[in-house]
């Protein structure tokens, strides 16, 4: 079963074409990692699957929920729950709690009660291994810990897929080997992913599947280390010999 759909789709900003003509599936408990040049397409690809932008032309489903350019208010709300979305730069309330900033979208969205609630926290701050961080701010946790928080987040709706714009690019490299960690586990306990990463080994590694993008259009697609070991495609060997 496919959990994520998209169908031929195509996305421009003014005269600059960014999508053209995009079609991938993911299956459930697949993973896949989106690599390619920067301005190739790939944050615009997972805007667009996030409804975070409008597409131009073509479709999107997500747990058979299936929408179009401008999908409406009813659509997007039952679409929005079926996903969660991790950033890079980790976006956190700042004048929230780490508990607040995982369990607001619970009590206030999806009507758990506050008990309900913490007890989601709890569970995914262990998991993170942040049982002790709870009633911490923001500014007061490295930015590894502030991308835990950001991952518990996205898992506390049960999404059911998950989707991660560069999860580890504003980290520096000793930090990014916990938030690493912590999509590895998930990707061992079969979540379906869709992670856009500048990190080859840990697509070659983590990953089932490989998406190429640049131009805007997919390159080439392939099992996860086949593609990082033997690429067929001239473009995409240019691309990964800078790696």
């Amino acid at each position: 079963m496919n959990v994520l759909e998209i169908k031929d789709i195509y996305k421009s900003f003014g005269d600059l074409n960014v999508l053209n003509g995009i079609s991938l599936n993911v299956a459930e408990g697949e993973v896949v990692a989106v690599i390619g040049p920067s301005g190739g397409g790939k944050s615009t690809l997972l805007r667009c699957a996030t409804t975070l932008e409008t597409i131009d032309k073509g479709e999107i489903s997500i747990g058979g929920v299936t929408f179009s350019s401008h999908p409406d208010k009813k659509t997007l709300q039952d679409i929005r729950n079926r996903f969660g979305l991790v950033f890079q730069n980790f976006n956190l309330f700042p004048h929230f709690s780490v508990r607040r900033n995982i369990t607001e979208a619970l009590i206030h969205v999806h009507k758990k009660t506050k008990e309900e609630a913490d007890k989601i926290c709890d569970d995914l701050l262990l998991k993170m291994g942040m049982s002790d961080k709870a009633d911490e701010y923001p500014c007061n946790l490295s930015g590894g810990q502030q991308q835990r928080v950001s991952i518990a987040r996205a898992l506390a709706t049960n999404p059911e897929i998950l989707f991660f714009d560069e999860p580890t690019s504003a980290l520096d490299p000793e930090l990014t080997a916990g938030v690493l960690k912590v999509i590895r586990e998930l990707a061992e306990e079969k979540m379906t992913m869709v992670i856009v990463t500048h990190e080859m080994s840990f697509a070659r590694d983590v990953a089932d599947r490989i998406i190429f993008m640049d131009g805007g259009v997919i390159i080439e697609e392939g099992n996860a280390y086949d593609l990082i070991t033997s690429p067929k495609n001239e473009r995409t060997k240019a691309f990964l010999a800078g790696y």
